[in-house]
């Protein structure tokens, strides 16, 4: 109780930088590669063949990363589902009411959850049952003779698309290994694929596409929560500077959980160099390094330490993974 007492008056005298900043000379929008503008052109020309766009995003940025240009070139003119994936990494509870109020005031009223690595039957029935609901519903343009149906698939890098569609192959058809290829880091995808089969009444083929980021500017932090989640390439940001973002966001949000789950001694504090060198004294983290004319010499591992504070959030154990919560509750 005591120390739970010193804990919460630590965390409550704590000076919290107003904003996130990175250094000027740091060029954080390095995250569009050519292919995705060459890409986005290619889904552009699959639309006639479409019947129904379905988006999948992170659950734990339900607002950020979204590109607009999907909205803007694809599903203004087709009917849209919006997937929020990584459903298991948010607080349900708390969140999935405000994050459907967000959508239906502009608009979108078609949201599912998922988590498709563990491909949750229910889920799954959810997603199946509302897009056969749509596809049925809504006129067919040029494709009216046609008996079978065709969903595109489309989102920003590593949100679950891939999983997604080899989720709704496996529960349907039986098939057990991957139509589609999936990986734990983004950019696996880098074409728009060949059509798969996930249904036989009636028919019903996705087509698989590369993850598309918004071309334009966006901010620091933006990009940040990105990093974060995984989104983007470890080479297009720094990692000190995601694990640094990581702190700031955790302090201005009050949630001083990184200190138990990390063994942070001392109580939170907004100096990511110390959180870092408590990582190492607690785990001992070292490392050998060639010093000039004198042999091998040991010091704190801080690269490990930044990847272990960055996996603490991925991973999904601190209290409150919900990196959009300040823009719900602005926008609400």
């Amino acid at each position: 109780m005591i120390r739970l007492s010193v804990r919460r008056l630590s965390a409550a005298l704590l000076q919290c930088r107003e904003s996130f900043d990175v250094p000027t000379a740091f060029d954080y929008r390095t995250w569009f590669p050519m292919h995705m503008g060459v890409q986005m052109k290619k889904m552009e020309g699959k639309l006639r063949t479409v019947d129904l766009i379905v988006e999948v995003h992170d659950a734990r940025i339900p607002i950020s990363g979204r590109n607009p240009d999907f909205y803007q070139k694809l599903y203004a003119v087709r009917p849209h589902i919006l997937v929020m994936n990584k459903m298991d990494l948010v607080d349900m509870k708390k969140y999935k009411e405000p994050v459907e109020e967000y959508y239906r005031a502009r608009g979108v009223n078609h949201i599912l959850w998922t988590n498709c690595k563990r491909r949750l039957a229910k889920s799954l029935k959810d997603v199946q049952a509302l897009m056969l609901e749509c596809l049925r519903s809504d006129h067919r343009f040029n494709r009216a003779v046609k008996t079978e149906y065709q969903v595109m698939v489309v989102g920003i890098p590593n949100v679950g698309k891939s999983s997604l569609i080899n989720s709704l192959r496996s529960t349907n058809l039986g098939h057990k290994h991957s139509a589609v290829v999936e990986g734990s880091r983004p950019g696996v995808t880098t074409r728009v694929q060949n059509r798969v089969r996930i249904l036989d009444r009636p028919p019903v083929y996705i087509l698989d596409t590369p993850g598309v980021l918004n071309p334009y500017a966006r901010s620091v932090e933006e990009t940040m929560k990105l990093a974060l989640c995984d989104l983007i390439l470890e080479s297009a940001t720094n990692p000190y500077y995601v694990a640094d973002y990581l702190l700031y966001w955790l302090n201005r949000n009050g949630d001083t959980s990184y200190v138990d789950v990390l063994m942070i001694a001392g109580g939170p504090t907004d100096d990511i160099k110390k959180v870092l060198l408590e990582i190492c004294k607690a785990q001992d983290l070292r490392i050998k390094t060639m010093m000039s004319g004198t042999g091998y010499a040991e010091r704190w591992d801080f690269d490990k330490a930044t990847k272990i504070f960055i996996s603490m959030f991925r991973s999904g154990k601190l209290r409150d993974n919900m990196l959009d919560k300040r823009e719900l509750l602005y926008h609400l």
